[in-house]
């Protein structure tokens, strides 16, 4: 778990983000990571269309818990990589009067498939706990977010 809270502190934590949908959303994680050195500007166009046309095909949002997991795997990624948005009043609206207040990017090399699906799964776990999300949602910085994130791995090895 403590490897899903690195990728995560490696691409940005960006809070208190709002954005106009869903594509404006992963456009902002997208150029987070860019900014963070995970992912070369020239992908860009080519990672948001990446996970706009997975996000087609199955949604990642969770709406009962107002958390999304959108996720693409692209030539061109080296590793696994992600980022996080959070806001208390949401960083996008799923639909009228439905606010995701957590999005988690996470993209990936093709090649790392197992690698990708267990991020995404200790992605899941993380967002269980609605304390966890509680907490996130509020945070007042990056850096409060990825300490709330380690010490969430911490409880769950324990």
């Amino acid at each position: 778990m403590n490897r899903v809270v690195d990728i995560i502190q490696s691409g940005g934590v960006l809070v208190a983000s709002t954005y106009d949908g869903f594509a404006e959303t992963v456009a902002g994680l997208v150029d987070s990571l860019i900014a963070n050195g995970q992912l070369d500007a020239a992908l860009r166009d080519e990672a948001i269309d990446a996970v706009l046309a997975r996000e087609s095909l199955s949604s990642t949002v969770m709406v009962e818990i107002g958390v999304s997991i959108p996720h693409a795997r692209l030539d061109g990624v080296k590793g696994v990589i992600g980022a996080l948005a959070a806001s208390r009043t949401g960083v996008y609206q799923a639909m009228t009067g439905v606010p995701i207040s957590i999005v988690v990017l996470v993209l990936s090399s093709p090649e790392l498939a197992g690698d990708h699906l267990n991020v995404l799964g200790g992605l899941s776990m993380f967002f269980q706990s609605a304390a966890l999300r509680d907490q996130v949602a509020r945070a007042d910085g990056g850096e409060v977010v990825i300490d709330l994130l380690r010490e969430q791995s911490r409880r769950r090895r324990t």
